[in-house]
Order: structure tokens, then C-alpha cells, then sequence
């Protein structure tokens, strides 16, 4: 080769993330939502990074299901114990393991498929109350302590006994967020489409910024999710 010759090389971008603030984000964190197909995908969080601690908590999620089996978990980390958010045939639901029994509460109605969705349950160390697209649709007094497992926390599946996702979610799921307080009280209330995390925040997954197999939590923790099978970020529909 001549010393003076010059060679095109094909254009490659390099999406390199960067720490700000200690935050780290990615060039192209813009607004995407964790994509499942309903065959083997979900998002795992090892049950020792999530320090969500005994007493009132709340656990919320966007959602946008293509469709409904009769058993499908959203948000979960049950197996006779902890919490869970399910969407069976549709329609909302939130228990909580307290003392011997898990204490229930479920929507009315069923969620329309193809449509966005936000959905929350609320444990606030007397009731359970919850909310599908800010409006209370159920509440049931209940108290004692939270039943605890050494299973991870799953997004976009049930859990097993042996850690593995069940009764899996189709669709799209966006702000999956748990914290430490009672977010929510009252009938009628304004959930945000975007959260910043707080002191009282235990995991926030934006679904915005994929690391290799991981995607971020914005919260102190940093307990990063685990992307399992062939669950993807996607560029956001509308909300």
C-alpha cells in the first residue's frame, strides 16, 4: 500500500454509555419499553438486591399486553410468599403474602388489549388497595408480616420455586417501579408517565438503557435487571 493512499472503511456507530451524575446512560437512552413475546422472556432481579424491607410498599408497572391467557404474571416474586401484580384474563390483580395467607385484590373488569396501561398495588400496613389507570378499583383491609423468599423478582412472568419464569406476559411493559411507602391513597390519583427515583425508591426500570444482558435501575440499589431469553428494548409506542 502507498504511503499516501487512502482506504474507505464502512461507517460503524458504537453505542457507549456514560456516567453522569451517577447515572450511566447510553447515546441511544431515548424512550423504549422491554418487548416479550410470551416464549421464555422476562427480566430477572437476584432476590439480594432487592432491599424492600418489611412494612408499606408499592409495586406499579405500564403495560400494554397484545393478549391475555387465563394466567399471566406482570410483576412477581410469589411461590407461597412476598407480592405479585397479575393479569389473568386480563384482568388486574395484587397479592401480598402476610403472615400464614396471601391477601388478594382484583379489578372488576378486564384490560383492553393493544391499549397502554397503568397499574399499581398498594400495601400501606392495614390495606391493600388497587389502582388500574389511576382510579381505585379494589381494597381489602389486611396486616402482618410480609412472607419472604430467596427468589428473584421477576418482570414480565410468575416465578417458580426454582427461579425460573411461568405464566408468561406477551406485549410490552414500561416503569416498572417498587418503593418503600404507600405511593397512592384515595379514588382517584395521577400516576406519571415517567418516574425519577426518590429516597423511597427500591428499583426503577425506565426499560430505556440496555447494557449487555442487563437493563438499568435507576434507585440507590442499582440492582440491575437481567434480560432473559429473547426479551428486547424496543422504541416506545404511544402512551
Amino acid at each position: 500500500m502507498a504511503p499516501n493512499a487512502r482506504v474507505p472503511l464502512p461507517e460503524r456507530g458504537f453505542d457507549w454509555p456514560v456516567a453522569i451524575d451517577g447515572r450511566t446512560w447510553s447515546a441511544q437512552a431515548t424512550d423504549h419499553v422491554l418487548s416479550l413475546d410470551g416464549d421464555g422472556d422476562w427480566l430477572a432481579v437476584a432476590n439480594d438486591q432487592l432491599a424492600l424491607h418489611d412494612g408499606p410498599f408499592t409495586v406499579e408497572a405500564r403495560f400494554r399486553a397484545e393478549s391475555f391467557e387465563k394466567r399471566v404474571g406482570l410483576v412477581n416474586k410469589t411461590e407461597s410468599a412476598e407480592f405479585g401484580i397479575f393479569l389473568n384474563a386480563g384482568v388486574p390483580s395484587f397479592i401480598v403474602h402476610l403472615g400464614d395467607r396471601y391477601a388478594t385484590v382484583e379489578a372488576g373488569a378486564a384490560a383492553s388489549a393493544r391499549a397502554w396501561h397503568h397499574v399499581a398495588g398498594v400495601f400501606d400496613g392495614k390495606e391493600l388497595r388497587l389502582y388500574v389507570d389511576g382510579k381505585l378499583t379494589a381494597r381489602k383491609a389486611a396486616s402482618g408480616s410480609r412472607t419472604r423468599n430467596a427468589l428473584p423478582l421477576l418482570v414480565g412472568a410468575d416465578v417458580d420455586g426454582k427461579g425460573l419464569g411461568t405464566s408468561e406476559f406477551t406485549g410490552a411493559i414500561d416503569e416498572v417501579r417498587i418503593s418503600s411507602i404507600a405511593r397512592y391513597a384515595g379514588e382517584v390519583v395521577e400516576p406519571r408517565a415517567h418516574h425519577e427515583p426518590d429516597d423511597s425508591t427500591v428499583l426503577l426500570l425506565p426499560m430505556d438503557v440496555a447494557l449487555g444482558a442487563m437493563t438499568l435501575d435507576l434507585s440507590r440499589q442499582r440492582a440491575h435487571a437481567r434480560i432473559r431469553g429473547d426479551a428486547v428494548l424496543a422504541p416506545s409506542t404511544s402512551r
